[in-house]
């Protein structure tokens, strides 16, 4: 017995002995893994970054969209090439997109440091690859710096982010797709409302110099003659959101300023370039400066005792040689041709000029509205129209500055003497959507929209001498036509990163 307990006593020892051996050999012990922590701070989606007190969100989303009679944009084919309507013409169009955002958040002694960065990426029709950075700002301390959407878009408008519209939005003025450029502070008033100032890249159409010959074609942005920019465009805007809706007023400001004179007068006996001098050089006066402004305004109305989301959203925007902000971002000179050798045509600027004279400013404004009601939580459908116009005043219709009179030179749109020239025109639009979401964050929607373009020619004869797309120079009946696109969509997103 006591040799066993010797033996026993001996071996544990031993093994004692050979642990002690190895553990002097083991490193050293590592620290506790730190695992990823919910962030409750800013809602749902947030994450801690390990050994830090950033909070950060990660989002995504695939989208296909599907398009007749629209460019691979989503815009309406009533200019441009897409406006001839022959076998020139892609007829549908496709898009595959791509979205990867960031959202990090910071609390620090002045609020919330807020940045996010959204990459896109866009494949469109024939494998063309876009890449984009459509949202990259930081906010601290009521400013925003960077790039982002307008606080000046009103409420109520119809984009990528009010309504979730699948064709291009062409009278409102939203910046919501792709962003802008811009600077602003927001200060809180309390209660949802909000007084911001602030500036954005600038934003405009063309301002053209009428003594040049053909800078005016029928379906095209009219060459512009505009200089440099001198300051970013300037606004102010309040916001306020309740618990029956939101609403949104702003006031937009735009330089319109010109380059040189290309040469002199001689109807009008005014001078624009000195004797031997070079025309569209600094040996040239130009004309003084115009600032053009736009008012925007818009709102949404919600209508829960309809049915839970049901609303209604509308704006209005008016201005004054800021045509982009008043008339419509996307709307563009119409040359939408038709049956029966008819055109209807317009011309878009922010103003125009001949040599030796004063701009004569565009005047723009549009309207709209739209319904929304849910058929049940996952069914909605969506009802809305439109409508924009672009004036032209006294000066620019009496004197015939698009007809070659005046001191203006021949366009590529001629006109009898017997007609008016006044290349003014209005576009509306009328359409429905339909949206399905079958489980959460996936959409399946299709839309449907008649667009009108109401040119000031109606029933007259114009000649035009360049073409468009396969459209042949020579007489056509200026005549009102409309347009019909169509559209589908499918989109599949998490985490909501972007505003």
């Amino acid at each position: 017995m006591k040799m066993v307990k010797s033996l026993l006593l001996g071996s544990a020892a031993g093994v004692v002995a050979v642990a002690g051996a190895q553990a002097a050999d083991l490193p050293v012990k590592a620290k506790p893994v730190e695992y990823v922590k919910i962030c409750s701070l800013y809602g749902d989606g947030f994450y801690y970054i390990p050994g830090t007190e950033t909070c950060v969100r990660i989002g995504a989303s695939a989208q296909a969209d599907y398009w007749y009679n629209a460019l691979g944009n989503g815009h309406i084919m009533f200019d441009g090439a897409g406006g001839a309507q022959d076998r020139t013409t892609n007829m549908h169009a496709t898009r595959g997109r791509a979205d990867v955002g960031l959202d990090s958040r910071t609390q620090t002694a002045y609020g919330t440091l807020r940045s996010v960065v959204v990459l896109r990426m866009d494949n469109v029709d024939q494998g063309t690859v876009t890449p984009n950075v459509t949202r990259t700002y930081i906010q601290w301390a009521g400013f925003t710096f960077g790039h982002t959407k307008s606080y000046s878009d009103p409420y109520g408008s119809w984009g990528g982010s009010d309504f979730r519209m699948l064709l291009q939005g062409i009278t409102h003025s939203e910046t919501g797709a792709n962003g802008t450029n811009q600077i602003a502070y927001t200060c809180e008033l309390g209660n949802g409302m909000v007084f911001i100032v602030g500036a954005d890249e600038r934003k405009n159409n063309s301002l053209s110099n009428l003594s040049t010959a053909g800078v005016v074609s029928v379906g095209a942005a009219p060459t512009t003659s505009r200089s440099g920019m001198l300051f970013p465009d300037p606004y102010a805007a309040f916001r306020m959101s309740q618990a029956w809706g939101n609403w949104s007023a702003a006031i937009h400001t735009s330089q319109n300023s010109a380059l040189y004179y290309s040469g002199n007068n001689a109807v009008l006996g005014l001078t624009g370039c000195g004797a031997g001098a070079q025309g569209g050089t600094t040996q040239c006066l130009y004309p003084s400066d115009k600032m053009g402004w736009a008012f925007l305004s818009g709102g949404q109305l919600n209508l829960p005792m309809i049915a839970q989301g049901d609303r209604i959203g509308y704006y209005f925007n008016y201005g004054v040689g800021a045509t982009k902000y008043a008339g419509g971002a996307n709307l563009n000179s119409p040359g939408l041709f038709g049956a029966g050798n008819n055109v209807a045509l317009g011309v878009v600027t922010d103003g125009v000029y001949v040599n030796g004279a004063g701009i004569q400013l565009t005047t723009g404004w549009a309207f709209g509205a739209a319904f929304e009601h849910w058929i049940t939580p996952q069914f909605d459908v969506v009802v809305f129209g439109d409508i924009a116009e672009f004036k032209y005043n006294n000066a620019v219709i009496a004197g015939r500055l698009f007809c070659g009179g005046s001191g203006a030179a021949v366009q590529n749109i001629v006109v009898a003497a017997a007609v008016v020239c006044d290349p003014g025109f209005r576009y509306s639009e009328v359409g429905a959507r339909v949206d399905w979401f079958p489980v959460p964050g996936f959409r399946l929607a299709i839309e449907a929209k008649y667009a009108m373009v109401e040119t000031a020619f109606a029933g007259q004869q114009v000649t035009l001498t360049k073409t468009q797309g396969a459209r042949p120079t020579g007489a056509y009946t200026a005549k009102d036509q409309g347009i019909t696109a169509v559209a589908f969509r499918a989109q599949r997103g998490f985490g909501g990163v972007g505003e």
